[in-house]
C-alpha cells in the first residue's frame, strides 16, 4: 500500500492549524462511525494517508455507504465536498477526502452563523432521501459525550503539534462543539434533492 503525507502549510495562519484539526477530527469520528473515510495519522511534516489516485465515477463497490455519508459531511459542515473529493482505491473502495473546510475551521463566525441552517455540501454523493436518512440516524447514534472528548483530544494533539495556545484550542473546540450539537439535532431537515 501507498502512502501520501499532506504537508502541513507554511503560513502561520490560525485557520491553517484549524483545518488541520478539522480533518484530523474528521477521520477519526468517520472511522467511529465506519464512514468511508481515510485514516489519517499525524506526522512531524504532515498528515499520513493511503495514496487514492483515481476519481470515483459513483459505481464504487461501497457506493452504499458514500450515499450514506451525505449526512455525516453535512454533520460536519463540511462546505469542501466536491466530486473530486470521493477517490476510489485499486480495489474500488471509495472514500471522501478532504475535511480541512469542516467545523468552524476557515469560516468566520458570522458565516457560521449564516449557514448553520441549510445544506452546505455542494455534491450530493450520489444520495438519494432514503440513504441520507439512514446516514443521520448513524450520525444521532454517536453519544454525543464520546464526540466532544474525540475533539478535545484531536485538537489537544494538534496543539502540541503546533504550539497553540489554550484560548485557540478553547475557541474551536467550543464553536465546534456547537456546531456538531445544533447540526445533529436539525440533520434529518436539512435533505434537498
Amino acid at each position: 500500500m501507498q502512502f501520501f503525507i499532506k504537508k502541513y502549510k507554511k503560513e502561520n495562519d490560525i485557520n491553517t492549524k484549524y483545518e488541520v484539526i478539522a480533518e484530523l477530527f474528521s477521520s477519526r469520528i468517520g472511522r467511529v462511525l465506519d464512514m468511508p473515510v481515510l485514516e489519517i495519522i499525524p506526522k512531524e511534516e504532515g498528515l499520513k494517508m493511503k495514496l487514492l489516485q483515481k476519481k470515483s465515477d459513483g459505481k464504487a463497490k461501497n457506493v452504499d455507504k458514500i450515499k450514506r455519508a451525505l449526512a455525516f459531511e453535512e454533520w460536519l459542515l463540511n462546505i469542501d465536498l466536491k466530486e473530486e473529493h470521493v477517490m476510489v482505491d485499486n480495489n474500488n473502495t471509495a472514500y471522501i477526502i478532504d475535511h480541512g473546510h469542516s467545523l468552524s475551521a476557515w469560516k468566520p463566525l458570522y458565516y457560521v452563523v449564516e449557514i448553520i441552517n441549510r445544506p452546505v455540501t455542494r455534491f450530493k454523493l450520489w444520495s438519494d432521501r432514503e440513504s441520507y436518512s439512514e446516514g443521520v440516524e448513524i450520525v444521532r447514534s454517536l453519544d454525543c459525550e464520546q464526540t466532544k472528548i474525540l475533539l478535545k483530544e484531536t485538537a489537544n494533539e494538534v496543539a502540541h503539534i503546533f504550539n497553540l495556545n489554550n484560548d485557540e484550542i478553547t475557541d474551536f473546540i467550543s464553536i465546534s462543539s456547537r456546531i456538531l450539537e445544533y447540526r445533529r439535532k436539525n440533520l434529518h431537515l436539512l435533505f434537498a434533492n
